[in-house]
């Protein structure tokens, strides 16, 4: 496996749209397929934020996606965010997510960040074990959340 920017592979860019819309598409119900995919398009960066990542298996085919953002909390004032990481169930448990929270870290350090956040409804625990620590929970359009951060 490996991970490599999605500007590298932009023809992964309409799969890593379709995975966000349907796994977090009801937090921003308003917001299209199409408005998912500029945004996704707006990820292919290398140096500056957003970037999005994808992982590959030894065939070259994406097994895993996530993002380091700007913004992802709603009038929070943190930034930047790891966020958007997506692995299919039948490839869970295999390291991919953690590879793919690594790279975004090496990212946001390389671009000069102290400090991570992230949000989610149901891998604090994946993250623990990275070395993330818990803020604060509340509630988000709809959904309990655990807001975490890592220094880096």
């Amino acid at each position: 496996m490996r991970i490599v920017p999605l500007v590298e592979r932009p023809d992964l860019a309409e799969q890593v749209s379709v995975w966000g819309f349907d796994e977090w598409g009801h937090l921003n119900p308003q917001e299209t397929l199409d408005q998912r995919r500029a945004r996704i398009r707006g990820k292919m960066n290398l140096d500056r934020v957003p970037i999005a990542f994808v992982a590959l298996d030894d065939d070259d085919g994406i097994v895993g996606t996530a993002s380091l953002i700007f913004d992802d909390l709603e009038g929070d004032p943190r930034n930047p965010w790891l966020a958007s990481v997506y692995v299919p169930v039948e490839r869970r448990r295999r390291g991919i997510a953690s590879a793919l929270v690594g790279a975004v870290e090496e990212a946001a350090r390389r671009i000069g960040y102290e400090r991570l956040y992230l949000f989610t409804t149901s891998a604090a625990s994946l993250y623990e074990a990275l070395g993330w620590r818990a803020l604060e929970e509340r509630d988000y359009r709809g959904e309990h959340i655990q807001v975490m951060e890592k220094s880096l």
